[in-house]
C-alpha cells in the first residue's frame, strides 16, 4: 500500500470503498452500554415494531462510529491512523434514514478537499466526503471527516489546541406539569451534565466494536513517541459518551410520543485529546428551533454542546439537530 507521511501525500479525488458490516443486536446493545444511550428506538423490539421502520434502528451514532471505522480499516492514513503527527479533527454526518437491525452496510469515500490553515503553516486540513450504502443501495447516512496532517517541511508536530472557552449556561428548569413540543423549548437556556471519566475499558471496547485500531487508542509504545505522548481516548467516543450525558435531562420531559427518526445531523471538532483517566462533562443549550414548513407537525431543534474535561478545558464543540412534535403535531393526533 501506498505510504502516507505528509501532507503533502494526500490527493484530492482519491476514493474507494469498503467491505460490507452486517449491524447485530450485539453491536447495538454492546454501544448503549458503552454510551448509556439507552433509547427504546435502538432497544425495544416490541416498540419498534408499530413504528415505520418496522424494527429497531442502530443508534445514529453507533452508525456513524462504524463508518468511521470501516473507513479506518480500508484507507486508515484518512484518519491520520499510521500517519506520524496527524490527528484526526471532526466529523460532520447527515441522517436521511436509519440502519436497521441486520442491515449490511458499506462506506464509499472520496477525498474532497486540502486546505491551508490561516497561521498554521506546520499542517493543512484533509476532508474526506463519505456515504453509507446498504443492501439495497440505500444512502442512510452521509458525511465528512476532516484530518490534520503536518508538512514535510514542519520541524515540529502541530498540537490541535483552542482558546475556547466554557459558556456560563443560563439554565432550563423544566415544568412538571407541562408537555413539551418544539415551541416550549426555550433557545439559550440549558444546562451541565454529571461527569463520567473515560477508562480503558471504554477505548479498548469502542477500539473492538468499531475495528479502529489507531495505535493512538491502543499502542502505549507508538503513543509515547507521538504527537500527545500517551494514548488517547477516539474523539467519536467521547461525543457518544458526552451526547447522551447531555440529553439526560431531556428525556425525563413531559413530550409527546411522536415515532420521528431523531437525529438530522451530528457535527464534532475534536479540540483537544481525551487521556485515559480523564474526567469529561458537557455544557448544552438550545441553539434554535424552527418548524418545518413542509411539515406543520414536526420541527427541528438544534442544540450546542461543549465537552469540558476536570481542568475545565473544551476539548470538544459539537451540535446536534434532533426533530421533535409541534403543537399542530398535537392537534393532529386528538
Amino acid at each position: 500500500m501506498r505510504e502516507f507521511t505528509y501532507f503533502e501525500d494526500y490527493e484530492v479525488g482519491q476514493s474507494g470503498l469498503t467491505a460490507g458490516r452486517t449491524v447485530t443486536t450485539a453491536e447495538i446493545v454492546t454501544f448503549a452500554g458503552l454510551t448509556g444511550d439507552y433509547h427504546p428506538h435502538h432497544l425495544d423490539r416490541h416498540y419498534m415494531a408499530g413504528s415505520t421502520y418496522g424494527t429497531r434502528v442502530a443508534h445514529g451514532l453507533l452508525g456513524c462510529s462504524l463508518a468511521i471505522g470501516m473507513i479506518s480499516q480500508n484507507a486508515p492514513y484518512l484518519l491520520g491512523r499510521g500517519v506520524p503527527g496527524a490527528y484526526f479533527q471532526g466529523f460532520s454526518i447527515d441522517y436521511h434514514g436509519g440502519i436497521k437491525l441486520e442491515d449490511t452496510i458499506a462506506v464509499r469515500w472520496k477525498v474532497s478537499q486540502k486546505s491551508e490553515l490561516p497561521g498554521q503553516k506546520a499542517a493543512g486540513h484533509v476532508r474526506t466526503e463519505f456515504e453509507v450504502l446498504n443492501q439495497d443501495g440505500a444512502r442512510p447516512y452521509s458525511g465528512s471527516v476532516t484530518t490534520l496532517v503536518h508538512k514535510k517541511a514542519a520541524t515540529e508536530y502541530p498540537l490541535p489546541l483552542s482558546a475556547d472557552l466554557p459558556w456560563r449556561i443560563e439554565r432550563f428548569i423544566e415544568d412538571p406539569g407541562k408537555t413539551y413540543y418544539v415551541e416550549e423549548f426555550p433557545v439559550g437556556k440549558g444546562g451541565e451534565s454529571q461527569g463520567r471519566t473515560i477508562t480503558e475499558t471504554d477505548v479498548v471496547n469502542f477500539a473492538s466494536l468499531t475495528g479502529d485500531y489507531d495505535p493512538r487508542y491502543v499502542d502505549a509504545e507508538f503513543a509515547k513517541k507521538d504527537i500527545f505522548g500517551v494514548r488517547v481516548a477516539q474523539g467519536v467516543l467521547v461525543f457518544s459518551i458526552a451526547f447522551p450525558l447531555a440529553m439526560f435531562q431531556y428525556r425525563h420531559l413531559n413530550r409527546a410520543e411522536s415515532g420521528f427518526a431523531g437525529h438530522l445531523n451530528d457535527t464534532s471538532t475534536f479540540i483537544r485529546p481525551v487521556k485515559i483517566g480523564d474526567t469529561i462533562r458537557c455544557q448544552y443549550r438550545v441553539a434554535s428551533t424552527r418548524i418545518s414548513k413542509s411539515k406543520p407537525t414536526v420541527g427541528l431543534i438544534t442544540y450546542e454542546f461543549k465537552v469540558l474535561n476536570q481542568r475545565d478545558e473544551v476539548v470538544q464543540t459539537a451540535s446536534v439537530i434532533l426533530m421533535e412534535p409541534t403543537r399542530a403535531f398535537a392537534r393532529s393526533a386528538s
